[in-house]
């Protein structure tokens, strides 16, 4: 038990002082819910990713809409467990992209079942990593640089995502939605941080979502009502909808080893998140962060595929927003985590979501995304100013941003897709790759290189004497 209360590093660094640390409460309930309900507007990703599965397996608008909604539900039944019985970080859970990416073509070449019995599987390899306290033993793979440079790099892979929800088609329309909840969040930040108690300026993420996508947004024509009418107002979320361990799913091994691959991917990315959220939150990282977050990201993410939802992992853009409001407050991330549960039984509430323009939550995005690069810039602040410290964050920048790009975008397509699926994945997912040229850098850089240095010095001293 003591040795699962150790730190990750030997620093302790402080990127920011939280209005609200993770053990504390805002002032009321309302509050609390102000806050929690502004983390989910910026969470596009369960409408984003079901879909691209649900277009590999085939269905069809209406099952589409019910997976949706579960896996809505899976994310604040995740987000409860994390908070309460996890790690008890503020951190919201969600579908991964990185996991996604490999559930999508399996589900399109082998069928749902062999998908849905793999991620289940992958669900339970997860909580028996983080069960069995193996990822001390990784501790000194992840120090300060590793992290900083990995927190920057998911960063700017998000802030792709987030320029391309704000751009569009390219309409001058998305570039003013965008731009003006970009400013209005700024105002209200700058302007308002000591009126009114600071509420407005830690709510301003939730006031300018709500007045330019759905103020100005309507005036403007540009809210899809038509959408919010068409959704019900109450439906329960099924258990096993799409089959089960005991009847509908297969267990196919290739199929595992590959969903375990995108595991591996997102286990990577959440320590990453750890390390990140502990930062923006001036906690302390501990071996028991890594353990049983990761062991309730596997709980979760076997429980979301029982209740025909995605596997669920930590969500980068709320760092951001504890970065921006200063926020830390677990409790309020509990609340958020009810409101992703009313989110998946009253679809109407979750369509708001969807009826928000798009470069509205891309401008949102931006400005999230850009708190992440400079909690990483901060988080470097604080490692040893050494050359080959130095080297492992220029190489691992330049490699995570370029590499991914080069090979999506200037290579043959068909060279890419003749490859196996792990190591595609590791040359198109940035942050994958951030953190194996992070690691392995550090490793040859710090450690083997370092010994052979001082093994040599010792060897010269010696025939000096």
């Amino acid at each position: 038990m003591e040795a699962d209360q150790e730190l990750v590093w030997g620093e302790v660094p402080e990127i920011r002082r939280p209005i609200f640390t993770i053990d504390q409460r805002p002032a009321s309930r309302l509050e609390s819910l102000l806050y929690g309900w502004q983390h989910t507007l910026v969470d596009i990703s369960p409408f984003v990713l079901p879909l691209a599965v649900a277009s590999a397996v085939g269905m069809g608008p209406g099952l589409e809409a019910r997976f949706i909604n579960a896996c809505l539900f899976a994310m604040g039944l995740a987000t409860l467990i994390q908070t309460t019985i996890g790690n008890r970080l503020p951190i919201i859970q969600g579908p991964s992209a990185t996991l996604t990416g490999t559930l999508a073509p399996i589900g399109a070449q082998m069928g749902a079942p062999a998908m849905w019995g793999a991620a289940f599987i992958g669900g339970l390899v997860e909580m028996l990593i983080g069960a069995s306290g193996l990822l001390k033993f990784f501790r000194q793979f992840f120090p300060i640089t590793v992290s900083g440079v990995v927190v920057i790099s998911i960063g700017l892979s998000l802030g792709r995502v987030a320029v391309r929800l704000s751009v569009g088609d390219g309409a001058p329309m998305n570039f003013l939605l965008a731009g003006l909840v970009v400013l209005l969040v700024i105002v209200l930040q700058v302007t308002l941080s000591n009126r009114w108690r600071g509420i407005l300026a830690r709510g301003a993420i939730f006031f300018s979502i709500w007045m330019v996508g759905l103020g100005l947004g309507s005036l403007l024509g540009e809210v899809n009502w038509s959408l919010l009418a068409q959704k019900p107002w109450f439906q329960l979320p099924n258990l096993f909808p799409f089959g089960s361990p005991w009847q509908g799913w297969e267990f196919s091994a290739v199929a595992i080893v590959g969903v375990l691959a995108g595991y591996l991917g997102s286990m990577i990315e959440s320590l990453g998140d750890y390390a990140a959220t502990c930062a923006v939150s001036a906690e302390r990282y501990r071996i028991s962060h890594m353990n049983r977050g990761i062991f309730a990201e596997g709980l979760g993410s076997a429980l979301a595929t029982l209740l025909g939802g995605l596997p669920c992992t930590s969500y980068t853009q709320n760092i951001g927003i504890i970065a921006t409001t200063r926020v830390a407050s677990r409790y309020v991330v509990q609340f958020a985590a009810v409101v992703l549960l009313l989110y998946g039984l009253c679809p109407k509430f979750g369509a708001l979501l969807v009826a928000i323009p798009r470069p509205v939550l891309g401008g949102v995005f931006v400005l999230v995304c850009g708190m992440i690069v400079t909690s990483g810039i901060r988080l470097l602040q604080t490692m040893k100013p050494t050359t080959a410290n130095f080297m492992v964050v220029g190489l691992t920048l330049v490699g995570a941003t370029g590499i991914p790009v080069y090979c999506r975008y200037v290579l043959p397509g068909t060279w890419l897709q003749n490859l196996p699926g792990l190591v595609r994945l590791l040359l198109t997912n940035s942050v994958v790759l951030a953190v194996v040229l992070a690691v392995s850098l550090n490793v040859l850089a710090n450690l083997v290189l370092r010994r052979f240095a001082e093994a040599a010095d010792g060897v010269a001293d010696d025939h000096t004497v």
